[in-house]
């Protein structure tokens, strides 16, 4: 799978800028996303990455508008220059079955087990009046697409008799039919096989390329997002901490983060043990003065715990760091057969121990 170009000079067909969001927690408004900032051109891909509960999957449902709940209490969440939180019911509704789809994690708990694959896959195209002949005839051709034999007896079954790897093809087949401009991929590969993993990416890459989709996807997995994104943005705690081009992140990461998530990869060599980032995840709803990350950082110093820094331009990445500069080409990580990869810390009589 090779990375497919963001076109140059392409305007964002997605932006979004510094956005805020707080969701209600016992009859208090939490701060979970913090200034959240990306763009993503038609045809370009963009990788959010970041442990668990770093408000990844939060990001994309404010893209679709899937957060009742919820408040946007600042910034712009734009579409082809339209504000997507301002959206009434009928542009809504019309943004989100011809201008935006999504993939999601388990496809056997977003496809109703009592309906065939056929009726899943239609839905879309008959609630937008398309007649029931063509409905059917477009989803057994992108049935075909995504690499679905005997399309039309497929079709008539229903998803118990259907592999994890088949559903997952499912999926993105529905994702596609109604010819979106937008696709936002929610770690769609976890519970599959490494072969139908590579599979499924191969089928996802060729149909952005094909299709001159704008891709949003999420992932734990940094090596995979480097392989099928432009850029990837590293999340953590609802805050973006460093953005960069996917082909080179691995050798040119800034932040601590970053380089603690890619010393974390397990080697292909003989592994004894593997490093670890120390400490545990800030969950998003809680509230922390300064950076998000000053609790795990080897490099802490008590700005970093008292104001929360801005992502900012250092070299060609953005990266949310007070010490950047200062650090740059400090912290390595380098292949070692007893220990992993790890991260190699200069001594610093400034540095705080953590």
């Amino acid at each position: 799978m090779s990375s497919h170009p963001t076109p140059t000079g392409s305007d964002p067909l997605v932006r979004v800028d510094r956005l805020r969001l707080d969701i209600p927690v016992r009859g208090e408004a939490r701060r979970v996303l913090h200034d959240v900032t990306f763009e993503v051109a038609p045809g370009g891909a963009l990788g959010l990455v970041g442990e668990s509960g770093s408000g990844k999957s939060m990001t994309t449902r404010v893209l679709m508008r899937l957060l009742p709940h919820s408040s946007v209490t600042g910034g712009d969440v734009l579409f082809d220059g339209t504000d997507v939180t301002a959206m009434d019911r009928r542009a809504l509704r019309r943004y989100r079955t011809s201008e935006v789809s999504m993939i999601f994690q388990d496809p056997r708990a977003h496809i109703n087990p009592v309906r065939t694959v056929g009726d899943f896959l239609t839905e879309a195209l008959r609630e937008a009046k398309v007649a029931r002949k063509e409905a059917e005839s477009r989803a057994v051709d992108l049935l075909r697409e995504v690499g679905i034999a005997d399309a039309p007896r497929r079709m008539k079954q229903y998803p118990h008799q259907l592999s994890g790897g088949l559903l997952q093809r499912v999926m993105i087949a529905s994702a596609l039919l109604t010819r979106p401009r937008l696709l936002i991929a929610d770690e769609p590969t976890t519970a599959l096989d490494v072969t139908t993993q590579e599979e499924v990416m191969a089928i996802l890459d060729e149909q952005r390329r094909e299709r001159d989709l704008a891709l949003v996807f999420i992932t734990h997995d940094l090596d995979l997002a480097a392989a099928v994104t432009d850029r990837i943005a590293v999340m953590y705690a609802g805050t973006i901490l460093e953005t960069g081009a996917s082909k080179d992140l691995h050798l040119t990461a800034l932040h601590p983060y970053t380089v603690g998530l890619l010393a974390s990869r397990p080697s292909t060599v003989d592994v004894k043990r593997l490093w670890a980032i120390p400490g545990r995840p800030v969950s998003a709803f809680e509230a922390v003065p300064g950076c998000v990350f000053a609790d795990r950082c080897p490099f802490v110093q008590d700005l970093c715990r008292q104001e929360r820094p801005a992502l900012r331009p250092v070299d060609d990445h953005q990266v949310a760091c007070h010490r950047v500069e200062e650090l740059r080409g400090r912290i390595t990580y380098e292949p070692d057969t007893h220990a992993g990869r790890r991260i190699e810390q200069q001594p610093d009589e400034q540095t705080e121990p953590v």
